[in-house]
């Protein structure tokens, strides 16, 4: 599909601000849904799902670390289930992620896969109509940039307890557009929210074309996709950032 053929992306009709205000005031964090129009939600599932080239996307310590997709599904058997193994023990001690990704804010700035529709929505996300509603609902007015990846948890794929917090990164709050078809709860993959006692406090199902906005920084995780998910947990992630 070429640009002439992309659905203009806009928000959906009708987004109540002043209540979604009022809830991101109160609890520092807001699920909004539906967020876009229908048919650009629907595009960019449509691409995730069939025309994004994924990358595996994880860490050693404070390190990332990027593997092809399709190479690491030609691994065999025993050698997967080794990799996975030395993750999984890694996560016990400390912070690890593991999931697939596609870093749109990367690939835009060197002028790669600019033909996609998430690079539309990358622009649409730094364009004065998605700040000014940004910046509106959270309070702080000093939003100028959104950075942005697209990720796909599969069985398998978490996230562990982190804030968000860096040092000169300037993160105001953080997003997730959900644009999984089908979820169930059961499968894992939930946006959860931890209190100072480890306590789950609000949690997050994946929702086709919800936007959830949180403040940086805040105590949360991406709950681990059990094996049994039926699909992968699709969705654009990133950062809302002054300059």
């Amino acid at each position: 599909m070429n640009d002439t053929q992309h659905p203009e992306l806009r928000l959906a009709a009708n987004l109540d601000r002043a209540t979604i205000a009022r809830v991101y005031a109160g609890a520092r964090r807001v699920h909004i849904a539906p967020i876009l129009a229908r048919e650009c939600a629907e595009r960019l599932i449509h691409e995730l799902m069939h025309e994004v080239p994924w990358q595996v996307h994880l860490n050693s310590g404070s390190r990332p670390i990027n593997l092809q997709a399709a190479g690491f599904e030609q691994l065999s058997a025993e050698e997967r289930n080794k990799f996975l193994s030395a993750v999984y023990a890694n996560a016990t001690q400390g912070f690890q992620y593991l999931y697939n990704s596609f870093p749109i804010s990367d690939y835009h700035a060197r002028g790669e896969h600019r033909s996609l529709y998430v690079m539309r929505l990358y622009e649409f996300l730094n364009s004065a109509p998605f700040l000014d509603f940004v910046r509106e609902i959270t309070g702080a007015r000093d939003i100028a940039l959104a950075d942005a990846q697209a990720t796909l948890y599969k069985p398998g794929h978490f996230l562990t307890l982190h804030d968000d917090e860096m040092a000169g990164k300037n993160r105001r709050a953080a997003y997730v557009l959900n644009l999984t078809p089908v979820w169930k709860t059961d499968w894992g993959g939930i946006l959860q929210f931890i209190d100072r006692d480890g306590h789950v406090t609000e949690g997050y199902t994946p929702v086709f074309n919800a936007l959830n906005v949180f403040a940086v920084p805040q105590s949360h995780s991406v709950s681990y996709v059990a094996p049994f998910a039926g699909g992968g947990r699709y969705s654009i992630t990133g950062w809302l950032r002054a300059a």
